[in-house]
């Protein structure tokens, strides 16, 4: 825990603008836990980008289509023993889930510096890396258990958007169909941070958890980019309004702040259960990328810290940040979470193995 004076403050705003303050997971019984893993992934994935584009490109509110239904059609129990068949199929996801999450950050990092309007000489390393996980991360989903067909679904519908980003990258570079494909790129890595919500349990607990911890990494992911956007554009925006003269002019709008608001308080519980559900190394990991702060938002990061103090005053007036100081504090944040994100699948994969074995 951490000892900042604000965090009371901030907690009692979240409370009354109606978020809930995280709380430990309940050891809740297999069905429910898979249904909740379930609706984890559809909030996931049906909610991203909402404010993707406020400011940077003018447009406020804009919310993504739905991008993978929840379309779970076996209502059987997780299982309360450990089972051959279920480990295969976790060992099978397991190993695509390094992958997937480096290809899923990369895409992110490929949307947001369209967003920023880096040039083309900074752009085409973005692509190359991007370009190179994709060839990754296709090899290791050629080698997924075929049994789910929810998975099977969406590997697919992944497969095709990839196939089809050159067009999507096109689309991004073109002033009249920029969101477009800057939301294209949103819906690929939203639909590959679902992946990890259909690893299915194995019935040992330890391992059910480290599975559950990897779900809560999606979440934490989009929530972190809404932020950094909002953020940065109201930074810029400030920045602006100082050259040019304008005195305490208020860069926020209230439709940022509430989505701020909403960001932070999901944010907040997906950290928390992250870090809840962590191993011990990862947990250890966690206290290291936020300053011991995992279970109150990260707000020993400095980015993270601004978010708390606009949240609380409600306005900019207490970040003394740059747009370029808060953007590199939140990719030293998202690196973090990257490098964390691969140690944890990997602790899964040596796991399961050796429970197979």
């Amino acid at each position: 825990m951490n000892t900042f004076d604000d965090d009371t403050l901030l907690a009692d705003r979240l409370h009354r603008i109606g978020a809930a303050a995280p709380v430990p997971r309940p050891d809740l019984p297999g069905d429910v836990r898979r249904g909740r893993r379930r609706a984890l992934r559809a909030r996931l994935v049906a909610t991203a980008g909402t404010v993707l584009a406020v400011g940077i490109i003018g447009i406020a509110g804009v919310a993504l289509r739905p991008l993978v239904e929840d379309r779970a059609t076996d209502p059987a129990e997780s299982p309360t023993a450990t089972s051959t068949s279920s480990v295969g199929r976790a060992e099978s996801v397991a190993q695509v889930l390094p992958s997937t999450f480096d290809l899923a950050i990369n895409l992110i990092f490929e949307r947001d510096a369209i967003l920023a309007g880096v040039p083309d000489v900074v752009m085409k390393p973005v692509q190359e890396a991007t370009d190179e996980a994709i060839s990754t991360w296709t090899a290791k989903a050629e080698q997924i258990d075929g049994g789910d067909q929810e998975l099977a679904e969406l590997a697919s519908e992944i497969q095709q958007s990839l196939a089809a980003l050159p067009e999507t990258r096109s689309m991004a570079r073109t002033k009249e169909t920029r969101l477009q494909g800057v939301l294209a790129l949103s819906v690929i890595s939203n639909d590959l941070l679902a992946i990890p919500t259909l690893v299915p349990y194995v019935g040992d607990a330890e391992i059910d958890d480290e599975i559950e911890a990897l779900g809560h990494l999606g979440p934490a992911f989009r929530t972190l980019g809404t932020q950094r956007n909002i953020m940065v554009t109201a930074l810029a925006k400030r920045e602006a309004m100082q050259h040019a003269g304008a005195a305490d002019a208020d860069s926020l709008s209230k439709e940022e702040f509430a989505e701020l608001a909403r960001a932070e308080a999901e944010w907040r519980l997906s950290l928390s259960a992250l870090y809840t559900s962590s191993s011990e190394p990862q947990r250890d990991s966690l206290d290291q990328i936020t300053i011991n702060t995992a279970t109150d938002g990260a707000v020993g990061i400095p980015a993270q810290r601004a978010v708390n103090q606009v949240l609380i005053t409600g306005n900019l007036s207490r970040v003394t940040m740059t747009p370029d100081q808060h953007t590199a504090s939140c990719t030293e944040l998202i690196r973090g979470l990257q490098e964390l994100s691969a140690a944890a699948s990997n602790e899964l994969i040596d796991d399961l193995a050796a429970l197979d074995g």
